[in-house]
């Protein structure tokens, strides 16, 4: 055969990329960063602040732990959320990348916008009383950023990442269609599961009932709703009913092979 009927090299889909290990960092592992960064903010914040014998064991909500003694791992920890949401593209699909933008730079915004000092009544002597420049201590812009953030968090895990790449579907059998199957069950339940604490806290703001104000029911709609964000994106980076071979083993034992072979060949 001439070079002239040598027939073009098939483009690989991305499923087969992924398959093959060529997409882990920019697929599979920058979803589980997204997924676990999202699951240790409220926990990490709950546990490492530094209290006083007179301190609550939390405060009123997750945004409140900018004023604490851990402020600064706050911004850090949502600008790493936020970082990797930006970086993250997909399977470029506009859309999807449009929302996972909007998210990424909400949650930059929820770390620079705080919210207010005295939000639900709460006064834990470990708060750091400063004042806050006006433009960026504008509790409307913190509010937004936050609901828009859960919210396009949402929406890709309702819609988006229930999807199949069209040029995918030729290559999934009958497990992979069951594994797929649960992992949409689950996306579904997390997408509904943020919505749902969206819902709520705008419904508690609206109402503030006066017998839950030093409650921290905004605390654990947040960390509900971030721990739902978090299980959705480990199970898209397939942490969780993985098609086949996981694909951090899979990685394992290929780089065990490439050791053995070169053992070997030396």
């Amino acid at each position: 055969m001439t070079e002239a009927n040598t027939p073009p090299p098939v483009e690989k889909t991305d499923k087969q990329k992924e398959s093959d290990n060529e997409l882990v960092i920019s697929f599979l592992t920058l979803r589980n960063l997204i997924g676990i960064s999202g699951m240790l903010l409220p926990i990490v914040l709950t546990l490492f602040t530094p209290k006083g014998e007179q301190d609550k064991v939390m405060e009123h909500s997750i945004s409140e732990y900018y004023y604490t003694k851990n402020g600064d791992l706050f911004v850090v920890l949502l600008s790493v959320i936020g970082v990797f949401l930006l970086t993250y593209k997909g399977y470029d699909r506009f859309w999807e990348r449009t929302l996972t933008l909007v998210a990424g730079f909400c949650g930059i915004g929820i770390a620079f916008f705080p919210t207010a000092t005295t939000m639900g009544n709460s006064f834990s002597i470990h708060k750091v009383r400063q004042e806050v420049p006006e433009f960026f201590g504008l509790v409307q812009w913190h509010f937004i950023f936050a609901a828009l953030f859960f919210i396009s968090l949402a929406f890709i895990s309702l819609y988006y990442f229930q999807k199949t790449n069209i040029n995918d579907v030729h290559l999934i059998d009958a497990q992979k269609k069951k594994q797929k199957a649960k992992r949409n069950l689950v996306y579904r339940a997390c997408g509904w599961t943020m919505l749902g604490c969206v819902a709520l806290m705008i419904l508690y703001f609206i109402i503030d009932p006066p017998s839950l104000r030093n409650t921290p029911v905004v605390f654990a709609l947040e960390t509900v709703a971030v721990e739902a964000f978090g299980i959705s994106w480990i199970t898209k980076g397939q942490t969780f009913w993985p098609d086949g071979e996981h694909y951090m083993k899979k990685g394992l034992r290929k780089a065990k092979q490439k050791i053995e072979q070169s053992t070997q060949t030396s």
